[in-house]
């Protein structure tokens, strides 16, 4: 059973991703040139894991380009992002609902009492800032609701 349920979350947030990209009318298409830098710094921090890479444009104005593996670790669907230069900005992976702190899901039931959360993942950023970040569709968007790691509300952005 947990097999089962590890394989659809992952399946969810696959699809999720390309839900997400689809938006943007295109979808993304795995990157073949990612900088060897890049490379090289995602194989020193997870040298048993073999990645799909995808590059995008992010930031304020679209302008800056970072390169996302997206691997399986720890039995976990994981995605590390990095900048041109090889430095490791985010790492994000699936996590159960046993894993949620209490506060978040208290204030998902509170506020969110009729949507079902269809994606929950544990994001870092640098060396402690941690995040998790539970996903739910609002009229028929993808709305991703932060908590710090504690489960204090932070914000509500679209995905």
């Amino acid at each position: 059973m947990k097999k089962l349920l590890k394989l659809s979350v992952l399946l969810l947030f696959v699809f999720q991703f390309s839900s997400l990209f689809a938006q943007d009318i295109v979808a993304p298409k795995p990157e073949k040139n990612v900088p060897i830098i890049v490379a090289e710094a995602f194989q020193t921090k997870f040298s048993k894991n073999e990645p799909v890479w995808f590059s995008q444009y992010q930031g304020r104005y679209n302008d800056k380009l970072v390169y996302e593996a997206r691997f399986i670790f720890d039995n976990r669907y994981s995605s590390a992002v990095y900048n041109r230069d090889g430095t490791l900005i985010a790492f994000a992976a699936t996590i159960e609902a046993n894993e949620i702190p209490k506060k978040a899901i208290d204030y998902m039931k509170k506020n969110y009492t009729d949507r079902g959360v269809t994606e929950a993942m544990m994001v870092t950023r640098g060396e402690k800032e941690v995040t998790f970040e539970l996903g739910i569709y609002i009229n028929n968007r993808f709305t991703v609701v932060v908590f710090d790691k504690e489960g204090n509300y932070i914000k509500t952005t679209l995905g």
